[in-house]
């Protein structure tokens, strides 16, 4: 026979489950302290303006608006890509015309590059270099206000 009264067991196997049910919540508690990190990952801020040009020759000066120009008259556009890290990109260029709001009125120039780190000249051509930029003058041949838009998609 068992030689330990009823009472003294029954202590005995409370106090056990209790134990054994401390031990588990301490062992879950652990387990959600546990916090790790991932190295440092760093995003730039990449920015950029367009700039226009009535002459497309490289060495003269481009700005950010033309003034009044008549319709049919040769002008061209390139983008200041600034901040950019190196990756491969496409960008989409479109002619914009404004009636009520600005609307797409050509179809893209589609532009492929790897930008270098840092600051970057694109050209609206197929490998955005100097050589062969679009004349968007040939599609503004009515009156009214137009802009280029460039897309950049990396």
């Amino acid at each position: 026979m068992n030689t330990t009264p009823k009472p003294q067991r029954a202590f005995l196997t409370v106090t056990l489950l209790t134990v054994i049910a401390v031990s588990t919540v301490f062992m879950v508690y652990a387990a959600v302290l546990m916090t790790l990190f991932g190295t440092t990952v760093t995003v730039n801020q990449t920015g950029g303006s367009m700039q226009y040009n009535l002459s497309n020759t490289s060495n003269s000066t481009w700005v950010s608006s033309l003034s009044s120009i008549n319709n049919g008259t040769a002008w061209y556009a390139r983008i200041n890509v600034t901040g950019a890290a190196q990756q491969a990109v496409t960008i989409d260029w479109v002619l914009q015309q404004y009636t009520v709001s600005w609307a797409d009125v050509s179809t893209p120039v589609t532009t492929i590059i790897t930008l270098a780190v840092g600051d970057n000249t694109v050209y609206a051509t197929t490998t955005g270099v100097f050589s062969g930029n679009y004349n968007w003058g040939t599609l503004t041949t009515t009156g009214g206000s137009y802009r280029v838009k460039a897309v950049v998609n990396g």
